[in-house]
């Protein structure tokens, strides 16, 4: 019976005996001085022995046998210190300061991935208990089993185990000792798996305390929680040091590697002690060609119970298959992270499991997932051996697609963050790719060819965004892979091939677009035909890559003849009709035909204007352009005054640091230059060279240009 039941009983039978004699007192009219002794013996005869009944610890017959047997020291197998043992100042610190906090019961739990040190944290905060006269029983929690075995050998080792007690029953027993214990006691539950599991054994009060480790955050609803993560830096190196005997120049490339993986350091250390003894560059060499199913597997003798791979496959295995497979897909993605705008609110619940498992961690704000190095490396490694890569690579490609197909080209400089997203995955994607033996290239060809698909597709929008200094690796890298994929002639090739051409342009390398564009043009005749839109579209680039390259006289024939023949051979509406206008106005405008130029410009605006909403941002440009060609007609003060209205719109539309709105203040500098306002015009030269390094950055095409204007204007403000 619980002690505080017998309290009850041992207060309140008294009391009514009393009440009762009282009344029967009264009842045959006896005098108050006989009442008061008759209720006062009634009352005191069982107080006394209720009392001591009552002040008895413990309950049945296992307890009461076996009250005075003393507490084991130490119950179960508490692990020794492990060689170079690194004590991690500040974890310590933190579990002193929860396992003390002045609570009704404290519940302490170590959550971090495997191998981060966890149990090891534990045994020395248990051997210090030891060393201080604090009882410690030490519990195997990872399952059922293993848990009720080391709960049944405290409760038999504490003398409170009964011969027919079953596993529930010594689960109440021990945890009402752990309760009614007046001095401290640790209880240590190692590598805990389930709260449902353990939370019948944690006491309520009382002075003991439990320290759990488990890698699932779970575990907070039973107590607080400390992380654990890797080694720093100095913990990492300073164990190798110490460990193998000796310093080495490459420990700090070589925890980096290992991620500063407890569990990965100690079978590297173990692996360099030898025999035979291995130097630190020959290791790493070793490992970055082996799967670490083999070179981290747990060598004899080594305080862990596994290898690193298996740890983490342990932990991977126990998530549902949706979590399982979203592991996947962020091993092949990009290491610095996957953002929730990619991962999307389906991807939530997996997230959150992986994330309890402690399988991914997320930034500060919760926004982006990371996968630790060697989580990825095992991950990948078993994908590659069950043939199951190409499915992530595709699977992760197809996400990776969606999301940046899904930006429109007016959309994509309020989206720069995400196409700068998508093409770092990517990248990684295409890594992976390439890295995958000839005999694994058939199947990974679909995936492939999906990375590819979105890496044009990226720097399709970095193009349109004017940078061509981005856009030049991923156009390259698309140019390549179909060239290996496809062949050189097939159409998706080509469009790489036109892709790459709009980057070099926008790069500053105009004359080598020149020369591809019309390499593209020739091969697009040839495999698509003189009419069909993409070589009339590569002809019109060609021309306006002359212009780009201050050839526009050259290029106004050639441009007059490729706007004739699109108007023969596509509708009036067609897209790649009204870019190639858009390139002949700007081409008479800038080769010595600047009233022709306005003329054109007048024209195109007019069926943009029919064609597309009042506020498109592409008929911004082309009045943008039309301001230009107004300052080189001669007519400045038009210029000023439309640069200035078609500024303040972009600002509306697109944002005051879009490039197409710095492009049209730059073109402000340029009027406001040629109407005679210097002072305006260096104002107008300087913020928008400041905005352009700001936000294109410093090397860009744009900024130089800007910049060169700005110097040239300050010359010649000192030359007046």
């Amino acid at each position: 019976m619980p002690r505080w039941i017998r309290v009850v009983i041992a207060a309140v039978l008294p009391s009514a005996a009393g009440v009762l004699a009282w009344w029967v007192c009264v009842t045959y009219g006896l005098g108050l001085d006989t009442t008061s002794i008759v209720v006062g013996l009634v009352v005191l005869l069982p107080a006394t022995p209720l009392a001591v009944w009552a002040g008895q610890a413990g309950a049945g017959p296992a307890t009461r046998k076996d009250s005075s047997r003393p507490v084991p020291a130490v119950i179960g197998d508490v692990p020794r210190e492990p060689k170079a043992f690194q004590p991690r100042a500040e974890l310590g610190e933190r579990i002193d300061e929860m396992i003390s906090a002045p609570r009704v019961a404290a519940v302490c739990a170590l959550v971090g991935g495997r191998g981060v040190g966890k149990t090891h944290l534990a045994a020395a905060y248990a051997r210090r208990c030891i060393e201080d006269g604090v009882p410690v029983a030490w519990l195997h929690a990872e399952t059922a089993d293993q848990l009720h075995g080391s709960v049944d050998r405290l409760a038999t080792d504490a003398g409170l185990r009964g011969d027919t007690d079953d596993p529930a029953t010594v689960v109440r027993k021990v945890r009402a000792w752990l309760q009614e214990r007046q001095e401290p006691y640790l209880v240590v539950a190692d590598n805990a798996t389930d709260p449902d599991l353990l939370a019948p054994l944690l006491p309520a009060h009382g002075r003991a305390r439990v320290l759990i480790t488990t890698n699932d955050h779970a575990f907070e609803r039973l107590g607080a929680l400390v992380p654990v993560e890797q080694f720093t830096e100095a913990e990492a190196t300073g164990y190798l040091r110490t460990r193998v005997g000796e310093d080495d120049d490459g420990f700090p490339s070589l925890a980096e590697e290992l991620d500063r993986l407890p569990l990965a350091l100690g079978i590297a250390a173990a692996a360099l002690v030898g025999p035979p003894r291995l130097s630190c560059e020959s290791y790493l060499r070793r490992l970055r060609d082996t799967p670490i199913e083999v070179i981290l597997a747990r060598p004899r003798g080594e305080p862990y119970p596994t290898g690193v791979a298996q740890a983490i496959m342990l932990s991977a295995g126990q998530t549902s298959p949706a979590a399982a497979h979203l592991l996947g897909e962020l091993s092949v993605l990009s290491t610095s992270g996957v953002g929730s705008e990619l991962l999307g609110a389906q991807a939530e619940t997996a997230l959150a499991e992986l994330g309890a498992r402690s399988l991914v961690t997320f930034s500060r704000s919760g926004t982006t997932a990371f996968v630790h190095r060697l989580v990825r490396r095992a991950v990948r490694d078993r994908a590659g051996r069950d043939r199951t890569l190409p499915a992530l690579v595709e699977t992760a490609a197809r996400r990776l697609c969606a999301a940046a197909e899904d930006i429109s080209d007016h959309d994509t400089w309020r989206r720069f963050p995400t196409i700068m997203a998508v093409s770092e995955h990517a990248a990684a994607l295409w890594e992976a790719v390439e890295q995958a033996p000839e005999d694994d290239l058939a199947h990974l060809r679909a995936a492939a060819e999906l990375v590819l698909r979105v890496r044009h597709v990226v720097a399709s929008h970095l193009v349109y965004l004017n940078d061509g200094l981005r856009a030049l690796p991923a156009a390259e890298a698309v140019v390549r892979g179909r060239e290996r994929l496809l062949g050189p002639e097939h159409p998706d090739t080509l469009a790489a091939r036109h892709t790459l051409a709009h980057a070099f342009e926008y790069a500053g390398q105009v004359m080598k677009a020149a020369a591809l564009y019309q390499r593209v043009a020739a091969d697009r005749s040839r495999v698509l035909g003189d009419d069909h839109p993409d070589t009339l579209w590569s002809r019109a680039s060609v021309a306006f890559s002359y212009t780009m390259a201050g050839r526009a006289q050259e290029a106004v024939p050639m441009i007059d003849e490729v706007v004739a023949d699109q108007e023969r051979a596509l509708p009036p509406d067609h897209p790649t009709l009204l870019a190639a206008r858009y390139f002949q106005a700007c081409t008479n405008a800038e080769g010595g035909r600047p009233e022709r130029g306005i003329e054109l410009f007048g024209q195109l605006i007019a069926d943009r204007e029919r064609l597309f909403d009042h506020d498109d941002p592409d008929t911004w440009v082309v009045k943008g352009r039309l301001a230009r060609a107004y300052t080189a007609a001669g007519r400045a003060d038009e210029a000023v005054r439309l640069h200035e209205h078609v500024a303040a719109q972009q600002a509306r539309v697109l944002g005051a640091d879009h490039p197409d709105t710095l492009i049209t203040r730059h073109g402000l500098a340029t009027a406001y230059e040629a109407a005679g306002r210097s002072a305006d015009a260096l104002a107008a030269y300087a913020w928008v060279v400041d905005r352009f390094e700001a936000v294109m950055g410093p090397e860009q095409t744009l900024t130089r240009t800007a910049r060169n204007d700005l110097e040239r204007a300050r010359r010649a403000s000192h030359q007046q």
